[in-house]
């Protein structure tokens, strides 16, 4: 089974079995190489897998386009495998996601990006925690309200193009952690405007270092932490 085909078979198993569930609520299990997936959620619930199960698609040359719109938008979601690319776009209402990249097999040549309008946005991003994961690049983008943003990355790239984070912030309550730890040369970036504004950033770990942060108006608060 090729992995469009499987990830069909997974959403149609899903509504099939919980209707009681079937507020544009959406579960994937995908398995195989050049899986193309592409998910819309417009309205209401809007949710992609949930906190007792998440969403996962492992392997390779994996491509994942995420849109959801209005209402709570909740993304729960594991990326395995290498060569990913994945766009998370979510706008209105609770925008909560958590992903995690290297869950339960490792994953290199990550690429994912996250764009974030209104409101309560939490993000949470894991990269590496338990399986190794070698080259990644996280890019996220929000722009109002509450924000809280919470970044752990453990890739074993050494190379300053394998290995960057880079957040932007645009309004309102802003909080803001970046972690880092690896074989060096961790790159980190957040530019900040407005509002709250609590950022903390460590980095560990082989020496190599970069972090450029640019804070620009309110109540900031800026802890930066950077070791062998």
């Amino acid at each position: 089974m090729n992995g469009k085909v499987a990830l069909y078979a997974a959403i149609s198993f899903f509504i099939i079995t919980h209707p009681a569930l079937a507020d544009n609520v959406i579960y994937i299990d995908q398995v195989g190489s050049s899986a193309n997936i592409n998910l819309n959620q417009d309205g209401s619930g809007n949710s992609i897998g949930t906190s007792s199960v998440d969403s996962t698609s492992s392997g390779s040359n994996t491509t994942l386009d995420i849109d959801q719109v209005g209402s709570s938008n909740i993304l729960m979601y594991n990326i395995e495998g290498g060569d990913a690319t994945a766009t998370v776009n979510q706008q209105g209402s609770s925008n909560t996601s958590s992903v995690n990249i290297g869950d339960a097999s490792g994953s290199d040549d990550i690429t994912y990006t996250e764009n974030i309008t209104g409101d309560s946005n939490v993000i949470t991003t894991d990269v590496g925690s338990v399986a190794a994961v070698d080259d990644a690049t996280i890019t996220i983008d929000v722009t109002g309200d509450s924000n809280t943003i919470d970044i752990d990355e453990e890739s074993t790239a050494a190379s300053i193009l394998d290995k960057t984070t880079d957040i932007d912030v645009l309004g309102d309550s802003n909080t803001i952690s970046a972690n880092k730890s690896g074989l060096g040369q961790h790159d980190t970036f957040i530019n900040q405007t407005g509002s709250g504004s609590t950022i903390d950033v460590t980095q560990t770990g082989a020496e190599s270092s970069t972090v450029d942060v640019n804070a620009n108006g309110s109540n900031s608060t800026i802890n930066i932490t950077v070791s062998d």
